[in-house]
């Protein structure tokens, strides 16, 4: 059972550069709706959510609450503007989460295919353990290259999983994370990076291959197959 407020950041804030893209890519349509709107739908669509804050781009406040505007909400939507990293984009969220206390998740925008059990896992994972990630097991051999050009080490691949979003925190437990990533100058790949430099262990929740962060052009046939398979009756 869920007995404290949980707030959901949804960082919509990059700009797509490995789309080969000048837009953001968030705003990318699948199925007629903007990328974006169908990862707001998941959470919003949740009574377990309190109130979601988006995390955006500078400029692109207006197209965001015009994407707002079309949905009929059920919680409340704050719009908050990110940085230039994702690092920078979710200290802004801690910012305007200041005099804010509870379970905080963290997602990307990109990523509009988690569903609903997959979060309600990852709520009840932060309560319990303070942090926690949905993962998959890797299905391949990975090669670990000082250069890219030759292979170094192979790492048992039973010990490896691709790590996803959301992830969950009680929240001060990732604002200490990023206090001290900031003071060492560290830049991490994620949020759960940041919490284990600070000595602490992060619960890893199984979740599903489908929920797939859209990167690549290629991306998007996979979430096209994704999105039709889920509406197939």
């Amino acid at each position: 059972m869920i007995d404290r407020e949980v707030c959901v950041m949804i960082a919509a804030a990059g700009m797509g550069r490995r789309m080969n893209l000048k837009q953001n890519k968030q705003y990318l349509p699948i199925h007629g709706k903007p990328m974006v709107r169908h990862t707001i739908e998941i959470f919003d669509g949740m009574d377990e959510i309190s109130f979601i804050v988006l995390l955006i781009r500078e400029g692109e406040e207006a197209m965001m609450r015009d994407i707002l505007k079309a949905m009929d909400l059920n919680h409340s939507i704050y719009l908050v503007v990110g940085g230039d990293e994702r690092q920078d984009t979710i200290w802004q969220g801690l910012q305007f989460l200041k005099n804010w206390d509870g379970i905080l998740l963290t997602h990307d925008g990109a990523r509009p295919f988690v569903t609903e059990e997959e979060v309600r896992a990852v709520i009840q994972g932060a309560q319990n353990s303070g942090a926690c990630c949905l993962m998959t097991p890797m299905k391949d051999t990975v090669k670990i290259s000082e250069d890219g050009l030759w292979s170094a080490v192979t790492p048992d691949r039973s010990k490896l999983f691709a790590i996803q979003t959301p992830q969950g925190f009680e929240k001060e437990i990732l604002v200490r994370a990023y206090e001290q990533a900031f003071d060492e100058g560290y830049y991490g790949t994620d949020d759960c990076s940041l919490v284990e430099k600070t000595g602490r262990k992060v619960q890893l929740i199984r979740g599903s291959y489908n929920n797939i962060k859209i990167t690549t052009p290629e991306d998007l046939i996979f979430a096209d197959a994704i999105y039709s398979d889920r509406k197939s009756p």
